[in-house]
This record gives C-alpha cells, sequence and structure tokens, in this order.
C-alpha cells in the first residue's frame, strides 16, 4: 500500500511539470539583428555626419579695357606736322581737319584758303591743298613747301622728281593734334600718280590701295614707289603742277602720295 502511494506522488509530479511553459527567449536570428543594429547605430563614425555646405568665394574676372584706336579721333584736329630730319628739317604746315559733318555737306568748307583737310578713317588718308591761295605766291597753302621741293615751278623731269623723293625718304615727322603729340612718323615713299589715276583718287579716295595697285594711265607719269612695311600707316595727299601749256588747270593735274610708317602714337 505505501508501495502504491510512493508511485502516485511521482506521476503527479512527473506530468505538473511536462505541462508548464520555458521562460520567452529570443531566437539567435532576432539576437543578432538587435546586436547590429545596435553595432551600427553606436559604431557610427563622427566624421560621415553631413556638414552644412560653405558657400563658394567667386572672384570676378575684370573687363579688359578696350585699346583706344588713335586713328579714330582726329575730326576736328587742328593738326600741326613737324619735319625733325631730313631734307625739309624745321619746316612745319598746319591744317584743320573737317568732321564727319563734311560728308553730308560739303559745302565750300574745304575750298582753297580754308586751311582745312579731309580725312578718311579707314584709308587713314588725309587731303591738303597745295599750290597758292588766288594765284598770290605769298600766300601758300598747307602742302605747297613739298610740293616745291618735290617738282619746283613743275617744269622739271621725271630725274628731277625721283632725286628729290628720295632724299625726303626716311625723314622723320612729328604729328600734333591740338598742340598735342600723337604720331611719330617716317617717310615711307612717295608717289606721283599719272593723270588718269589723280583723276581717279579724287573721285575714289576710299580706293587709293587699289588704285596704287592699278597704275593706271601713261607709265611715262609714275613717278617713286612704296615700300611694304608691317607699321601702322597714314597718307597725305596733294596736287601736282603739269605742263603749262594747260594754263590754270595745270594746278590740279597730278596728284602726289607721301606715305608714312607709324613708328610710335602718344595716345
Amino acid at each position: 500500500m505505501l508501495k502504491n502511494r510512493c508511485i502516485f506522488f511521482i506521476l503527479l509530479i512527473t506530468l505538473l511539470g511536462s505541462c508548464s511553459s520555458p521562460p520567452s527567449e529570443k531566437s539567435e536570428t532576432e539576437l543578432a539583428i538587435s546586436e547590429s543594429s545596435y553595432a551600427i547605430t553606436s559604431t557610427q563614425p563622427e566624421s560621415d555626419k553631413t556638414l552644412p555646405s560653405t558657400p563658394a568665394v567667386v572672384t570676378p574676372n575684370p573687363s579688359p579695357t578696350p585699346t583706344p584706336d588713335p586713328f579714330a579721333d582726329l575730326y576736328g584736329c587742328e593738326m600741326e606736322l613737324e619735319f625733325i630730319s631730313g631734307s625739309l628739317e624745321s619746316r612745319k604746315t598746319r591744317f584743320t581737319i573737317l568732321g564727319k559733318d563734311y560728308f553730308k555737306d560739303k559745302g565750300d568748307l574745304f575750298d582753297p584758303g580754308t586751311g582745312t583737310s579731309i580725312y578718311y578713317e579707314s584709308q587713314h588718308y588725309f587731303i591738303v591743298h597745295s599750290s597758292y591761295v588766288n594765284g598770290n605766291i605769298l600766300d601758300p597753302m598747307e602742302a605747297e613747301f613739298i610740293r616745291k621741293y618735290l617738282e619746283y615751278w613743275g617744269d622739271t623731269g621725271p630725274e628731277y622728281i625721283q632725286d628729290q623723293i628720295n632724299s625726303l625718304e626716311g625723314s622723320r615727322v612729328v604729328w600734333k593734334c591740338s598742340g598735342k603729340e600723337i604720331f611719330l612718323t617716317r617717310i615711307n615713299g612717295i608717289v606721283r600718280l599719272s593723270h588718269e589715276a589723280s583723276n581717279r583718287l579724287w573721285l575714289e579716295p576710299r580706293s587709293l590701295e587699289q588704285i596704287i595697285e592699278d597704275r593706271e594711265g601713261l607709265v611715262s607719269e609714275w613717278i617713286g614707289e612704296f615700300k611694304d612695311t608691317d607699321q601702322p600707316i597714314l597718307y597725305i595727299g596733294f596736287c601736282g603742277w603739269g605742263p603749262r601749256s594747260l594754263g590754270d588747270s595745270r594746278f590740279t593735274y597730278y596728284r602726289y602720295l607721301i606715305k608714312f610708317d607709324v613708328l610710335n602714337n602718344y595716345s
């Protein structure tokens, strides 16, 4: 009887123990995820955090200052040319360059005796008067002293004129605009155009270089040549005298061109 009670007691304890639940535990997977998340959150380096961006400092580039064109601002100048070397050293001439309005209403602005000059900017070409006002030899016009040096009274031959041209080539000339020195130049060459080319130059001054290249008219009337140059250039043109048999029309029969190399400008 005692033995049976012992067996019953053992069976009861066994049944009670098999029905109780074990304490709740996380699975290995859940533990791994939890530990990994903690590790990532807690070990993130400080340097990887996003910092506020600093705006870049922009230094403005200064705009280049355009170089002024020394040949564009000559209208209205009280121009003076002085020979500082050569056969005409110390000789001067003065003239007023007409403004651009001349090309709209020429009137009598360039009449002989007015002391004016026409300027063609693109060609750097000045036209001035030679000879004498109303035939008065005591009142020479702007380029008369150069014309007379080249051909005297117009009765000289081509050889004489060429010799005079040769003696002037290389002469240095200072240009002043309203009292201010603007150019130092050197005579590159001097050309007397034929009568036919002279007329064309008067009618087509902007074709100056083409007229020089074409050399139209009588070959015997052309005297002198220009040299090639890399320097900026200026031209002055004026009349030369023709044969005496032409009467008063002889004083505008030919045209001379002087080509100047610009050695320096002071603007």
